[in-house]
């Protein structure tokens, strides 16, 4: 989702007990899942377990997977953490004057290896780019950053954080320790992208409606600093 910003700070959570969970599994637990490594050549340093995901990044009625059993008790207060703070927002409360339902469409463990990097991009397809993209490290350390844009940050562990995967962004791990991330894809349904009113006004969001913007065969500059972005990763892609 495209926001004013880089970066959006939800707040802070204890997960000392996702973390225990977590070196808990087996690596084969890791190993099940490789199809989204094999397919986005961006992904390939990473290893990845889905919660609540579907291949085809659908927009409602996620998959639920085994691994909420394991890890659902520990997630139901982070769930809920996230919900209220989307639900209850400023923005929420003064448009509606009551707090709004969303719901989650996905929930994954996600492993970069220590010295392994996610080069830059940016997420493209319609559920992606109308969802709230959340991360929280579990474990981490000092030498991996996330950069989105010009804008470079070490996010600590039991950070809540969305970041604008419209933006170009890109996670180097320079440490000794694989990373291990919460990603969580948070939906309202009735919420546009931001371009809406200028690429299809009057007409609602869907992905034939968005498919030009959100594959970005159209440039969708929401906020001013956009186009400069755009442009950037086009010269980028191009090598000018």
């Amino acid at each position: 989702m495209n926001f004013q910003g880089n970066f959006r700070d939800i707040g802070t959570f204890d997960v000392s007990e996702l973390v225990a969970l977590v070196n808990q599994l087996p690596q084969s637990e890791w190993d099940k899942q490789n199809v989204r490594q094999k397919r986005y050549e961006v992904h390939k340093d990473t290893q990845f377990i889905g919660i609540v995901y579907d291949e085809d990044f659908r927009h409602q009625n996620g998959t639920r997977h085994e691994m909420l059993d394991t890890f659902g008790k520990a997630l139901n207060p982070l769930f809920a953490k996230v919900a209220q703070y989307y639900e209850s927002a400023p923005d929420i409360m003064g448009k509606f004057g009551r707090p709004v339902q969303g719901y989650f469409i996905r929930v994954s463990l996600a492993k970069l290896r220590a010295g392994g990097e996610i080069n830059e991009h940016k997420d493209m397809n319609f559920s992606l780019a109308h969802s709230h993209r959340i991360h929280i490290p579990l474990i981490t350390n000092p030498d991996v950053k996330f950069n989105i844009a010009y804008e470079s940050r070490n996010l600590k562990v039991g950070e809540v954080v969305e970041i604008n995967n419209r933006r170009v962004h890109s996670v180097k791990n320079d440490g000794d320790e694989d990373r291990v991330h919460i990603i969580m894809d948070w939906v309202f349904p009735w919420e546009p992208c931001c371009c809406s009113d200028k690429t299809h006004p009057d007409q609602p969001c869907t992905p034939q409606n968005c498919l030009m913007t959100d594959r970005l065969k159209i440039p969708c500059e929401c906020h001013p600093e956009d186009q400069i972005h755009d442009q950037a990763f086009s010269n980028a892609i191009s090598g000018t």
